[in-house]
């Protein structure tokens, strides 16, 4: 093994026929962040719905040095693997800590004897839980907002409580798909600024984005997939560098 906090070795995923991910190795080390592009329907979606276990997947996927297996999510969150979606996945009649609340998969102290049995644990527990959705709320911005219904948010602060809720997972890792799609030019460099401070916290990030400056200044390295396949790796001054990068993704230039 390399040592890198996450390692996903030979993914493949079919539909039908169609390699939706063929093949695919990442390498994602620790406090960095790694970038994903690439053209509209080259596997960068399916990618992490693989790595996350929500897609039948062959391949191998190691979490710290440890493997865990594939198609289990439940697995795969306990590990410390945790995403977010293009589309913000709030649930918008509850309030704002509420929806942080979801995230933590814990459910020790469940279920009716250990309720009865363990009343002073499970609400030290809870307390722990509460505290530390109310942390990601604050790190996001949204600590005003706690008791605020997610419907009522903007939305570039709904994308910003399915961040809180990602962070209230406490996560060794985490998926960003296209966390940048829809915001304007300042909360695109506010997201930049804040995905910054959640790195410098120990936290490794995958960020599948379309916005090559988002990409650029975020950056430590970059994937680029086409057609569901490894197209190159590299800096992020060596990708757009590569003429097969600016042929699959550029349309033949790096400025488009």
């Amino acid at each position: 093994m390399s040592g890198a906090v996450l390692e996903a070795a030979d993914l493949r995923v079919s539909f039908g026929g169609v390699h939706a991910v063929d093949g695919v190795s990442v390498q994602l080390a620790e406090r960095t962040v790694l970038g994903l592009i690439g053209p509209n329907g080259s596997g960068k979606t399916s990618l992490l719905n693989a790595m996350t276990g929500v897609v039948p997947t062959t391949g191998r996927l190691y979490v710290g040095g440890d493997q865990v297996p594939l198609n289990r999510p439940e697995r795969i969150r306990a590990a410390g693997v945790v995403r977010t979606f293009q589309a913000p996945q709030v649930l918008a009649d509850l309030t704002c800590l509420d929806n942080a609340l979801l995230s933590p998969s814990d459910r020790r102290g469940t279920g009716v004897i250990s309720a009865w049995l363990g009343r002073p644990w499970q609400a030290r527990h809870e307390e722990r839980r509460r505290a530390t959705a109310l942390d990601a709320l604050a790190t996001v911005g949204l600590a005003d907002h706690a008791e605020r219904s997610a419907g009522t948010l903007t939305y570039g602060q709904q994308r910003l409580l399915e961040l809180a809720r990602a962070l209230a997972g406490e996560p060794r890792v985490l998926l960003l798909d296209e966390p940048s799609a829809g915001l304007n030019d300042d909360e695109t460099r506010s997201l930049t600024s804040l995905l910054r401070i959640v790195q410098e916290r120990g936290i490794s990030m995958l960020l599948v984005d379309h916005k090559v400056d988002f990409i650029d200044e975020l950056c430590d390295r970059v994937l680029v997939l086409e057609l569901g396949r490894r197209v190159s790796e590299g800096s992020p001054a060596e990708i757009w560098a590569d003429a097969r990068v600016r042929d699959a993704y550029l349309g033949g230039s790096a400025g488009a």
